[in-house]
């Protein structure tokens, strides 16, 4: 009776103990995994040097948008749903001039990435985000466009200056939100 009451205590310490270790391998694994919104921001990067790139020799972005990009077949290494360009959040990526993705006019000397129909959380993440290498990127502003105001930050000014911060993106976003990456 002692022998197989030892033998019950021992399998279920043993079961106890292989229980845990799985859910802190399941822990571990959940937050090693990339965050969808730093996925996203750091898309914006790659967008911006891929459009960089491609007019390198041209002396501005004239008839850059979202459609010519596309027809070009520019874009194809990038995500679509629905023959939109989306993000990895599964939102629509604009690219061009201003908040609609409007086509650049001639001597226009930047371009805009603009993320649509973000929630609260996504905005503030994507806003907020610290990319790589900012001095090589030619970032120049970052816009946030919520539903109820907005706020350009750029890098020389004195309020609201470029990088933001969370707190600061928290007073602009909010659900619907946009937030618009201008490059030179």
């Amino acid at each position: 009776m002692v022998n197989l009451l030892k033998k019950v205590i021992n399998t279920k310490t043993v079961t106890i103990i292989i229980g845990l270790l799985l859910v802190v391998m399941v822990c571990l694994w959940w937050y090693s995994r990339p965050n969808k919104a730093s996925v996203a921001a750091s898309e914006v990067a790659t967008i911006a040097k891929d459009i960089q790139k491609l007019y390198a020799k041209k002396a501005n972005y004239w008839m850059l948008n979202t459609e010519s990009l596309k027809s070009n077949d520019i874009l194809t290494k990038y995500r679509y749903k629905n023959n939109q360009l989306i993000n990895a959040l599964g939102k629509p990526i604009l690219i061009g001039k201003g908040e609609n993705g409007d086509i650049v006019m001639p001597g226009e000397k930047s371009f805009d990435v603009v993320y649509t129909d973000l929630s609260f959380a996504e905005c503030i993440n994507v806003a907020s985000y610290q990319f790589e290498q900012q001095e090589t990127l030619g970032l120049l502003q970052i816009t946030i466009i919520g539903p109820e105001k907005s706020r350009i930050f750029e890098w020389s000014a004195t309020d609201y200056a470029l990088p933001i911060s969370r707190p600061e993106a928290k007073l602009f976003c909010g659900n619907k939100a946009k937030v618009i990456w201008t490059f030179e």
